[in-house]
C-alpha cells in the first residue's frame, strides 16, 4: 500500500555563496531566496512544489530524484522554475484555485487534459480540470501561477458582459495566434528579466505593471473553458498528431493497428510514423506501449488502495496485453518493480503521495 505522505513547510538551508541543500525542514517565503529546493529527496520535493502549486500527486518510478525548485518571481502572480531529474508524473485532481500556465520547457514533457495528451508548454492547468504532467530526467519547465482571486480582480475590471467570475480558460493555446505568439513571448520575456541578474530583479513598481499585462492578455488570448483545438493549433504539434494521441488515449486497451491510428489521424502510416518521430520522438508503437503501461499502472495502484479488486491477469489484458511474460518485463522496465508488487504494496517508498496544502 502507497504511503500517504502528510504535508510539511519544506526549508531551504543555504550554504554561504551555494545553492539550497538537503536537509529541508521549511520553505522561506521571500523573494531574494531563488531556491526553494534542490535535492534528491522526492518527497521534499513533492512538499515544496505542492507548497507553491498546490495539492496534487507525484508519482517517481525510481523513487529518486535529482530535483531542482526555483522561484523567478514572486508578487501577485508567480514564475517557478521546475525539474525532477527524473522520470516523474504529477497529478492534479482540478481541486486547486489558482491557473497554472507551463510557458516553457525544456527536454521530452507532456501533459494530458480532458484526455487530450500534448506537448507540456504551452497550456493552461485550470480549476476544475484534472491533468496529468510526465517529465522525464531531462525535462525542466518554468510556469506561471496566477491566483483565481487575481483572475477574477481582472475580470471585474474589464466588465466582461455579466460575468462576475474568471472564465474557466480552456488548456489550448493557438500558437498560430499573433495574440497568443506576443502573450507568450512577453511572459517569457518577463520571466528573464525578474530573475536574480534580470533588468526587472530591483523594481518591485516595473514588475507590477508586467504582471497587470499578463493576467489581463492571458483572458483576452486564451480560450475559454470547453473551446477545443482548433485545426493546426492548440500546441506545437500538427492536429493530425493530437488526433493520433487522443486516438491512442481512447482505444488504449484495443486491438488497435499503426494503420488505425494513421487512419484516425488523417495521414498515411509513413507519414504518421514520421510525425511521432519528429514530435514525440518514440515510434506510434512505443507511444501506444507507454499508454498501455500508465494505465495497466493506475489500475494496479487502485487495487493496492483498496478501490479494485482485479487481479495482474484481469489488469493486463484490459490493456491489450495478452502476453504476461512481456507484460511483466516491460512493465518492470518502466516501474523498476513487476506488477505483482504493485498490486499487493503500490510504489515503493514515498514516490507517490499527495499533499495537502
Amino acid at each position: 500500500m502507497s504511503a500517504a505522505i502528510p504535508f510539511r513547510p519544506v526549508l531551504v538551508r543555504q550554504r554561504p555563496g551555494g545553492p539550497a541543500v538537503d536537509p529541508a525542514p521549511t520553505v522561506e517565503a521571500t523573494t531574494h531566496r531563488r531556491v526553494l529546493y534542490q535535492g534528491t529527496d522526492a518527497a521534499a520535493v513533492h512538499a515544496a512544489v505542492a507548497s507553491r502549486l498546490g495539492p496534487h500527486r507525484l508519482h517517481v518510478p525510481g523513487g529518486r530524484v535529482k530535483a531542482n525548485l526555483r522561484i523567478l518571481h514572486e508578487g501577485e502572480i508567480s514564475i517557478l522554475e521546475l525539474a525532477y531529474g527524473a522520470r516523474a508524473d504529477m497529478y492534479f485532481d482540478g481541486t486547486t484555485t489558482d491557473h497554472l500556465i507551463p510557458i516553457r520547457h525544456r527536454g521530452w514533457g507532456r501533459v494530458v487534459i480532458d484526455d487530450v495528451e500534448s506537448a507540456l508548454s504551452p497550456c493552461v492547468l485550470s480549476p476544475g480540470r484534472p491533468a496529468r504532467l510526465s517529465w522525464e530526467p531531462d525535462t525542466s519547465v518554468v510556469i506561471v501561477r496566477i491566483p483565481g482571486e487575481v483572475l477574477d480582480r481582472a475580470v471585474n475590471r474589464e466588465t466582461v458582459g455579466d460575468r462576475q467570475t474568471a472564465p474557466a480558460l480552456g488548456p489550448y493555446l493557438d500558437n498560430t495566434d499573433l495574440g497568443v505568439r506576443q502573450w507568450l513571448s512577453l511572459a517569457r520575456d518577463f520571466s528573464g528579466m525578474v530573475d536574480a541578474t534580470g533588468h526587472l530583479a530591483g523594481s518591485r513598481l516595473a514588475a507590477r505593471h508586467f504582471e497587470q499585462a499578463l493576467v489581463h492578455g492571458l483572458l483576452s488570448c486564451a480560450p475559454a473553458h470547453g473551446a477545443g483545438p482548433r485545426p493546426e493549433t492548440g500546441s506545437s504539434e500538427p492536429h493530425g498528431l493530437r488526433r493520433a494521441l487522443a486516438y491512442c488515449a481512447q482505444h488504449a486497451g484495443e486491438p488497435i493497428s499503426v494503420g488505425a491510428i494513421a487512419a484516425a489521424a488523417g495521414m498515411s502510416v509513413r507519414t504518421l510514423q514520421e510525425k511521432f518521430r519528429i514530435h514525440l520522438g518514440v515510434t506510434p508503437v512505443g507511444h501506444l506501449r507507454r499508454v498501455r503501461l500508465a494505465g495497466a499502472h493506475a489500475d494496479l495502484l487502485s487495487v493496492a488502495e483498496g478501490r479494485s479488486r482485479d487481479t495482474v491477469t484481469d489488469i493486463a489484458l484490459r490493456w491489450g496485453f495478452g502476453h504476461l511474460g512481456r507484460f511483466g518485463s516491460m512493465y518492470r522496465e518502466t516501474y523498476g518493480q513487476l506488477p505483482s508488487h504493485t498490486l499487493r504494496h503500490g510504489t515503493a517508498g514515498p514516490v507517490v503521495s499527495r499533499a495537502a496544502v
